[in-house]
């Protein structure tokens, strides 16, 4: 399962799904000129704004061989990863592709609950944990146990050196 901000074409697939808002299927289209060129079988769904779009019945009618690019705004990628994966697509099968502000899950190490911070501002500064309040360093480790970055105590001292 590769996720990233960048589609990567994949030879050799029986077919290619891509579904995206707009956005995401704008980054998809010089991977679905290069499936036209190539003159392999391919769908493409639109997931608009509205929550109506189920593609869970498309998803779990494909057969092997076929490989799934999902792209759409961060916020909702998740939802739609794990709906791929409970379709049966393995993660060689997917690529996810994520576009606008992309917020991540902090564990706090001393209360055990997530905070959630832009992506983008990783590593810049310390953040505080929501719930209890400690200053937290972030690390680059990503927990799958616990679906989020690791945060630790930090210990930041003031201008009188405390």
């Amino acid at each position: 399962m590769k996720t990233g901000t960048q589609p990567a074409f994949v030879t050799g697939k029986r077919k290619y799904l891509f579904c995206g808002d707009n956005k995401g299927l704008e980054r998809l289209t010089p991977i679905i000129k290069k499936v036209m060129k190539e003159n392999v079988s391919f769908e493409v769904v639109y997931l608009g704004e509205k929550e109506e779009t189920d593609i869970t019945l498309w998803l779990r009618d494909q057969k092997m061989g076929t490989l799934l690019y999902i792209a759409m705004d961060w916020s909702k990628l998740e939802d739609f990863k794990h709906l791929a994966l409970e379709c049966g697509f393995s993660e060689e099968e997917t690529q996810f592709i994520g576009h606008g502000v992309r917020m991540i899950d902090v564990f706090c190490c001393k209360c055990h609950q997530k905070t959630k911070i832009d992506r983008g501002k990783l590593g810049e500064l310390p953040t505080t944990c929501s719930h209890c309040h400690l200053m937290l360093s972030v690390s680059d480790h990503y927990s799958p146990l616990r679906g989020s970055y690791l945060g630790y105590a930090t210990f930041e001292t003031g201008s009188d050196g405390k």
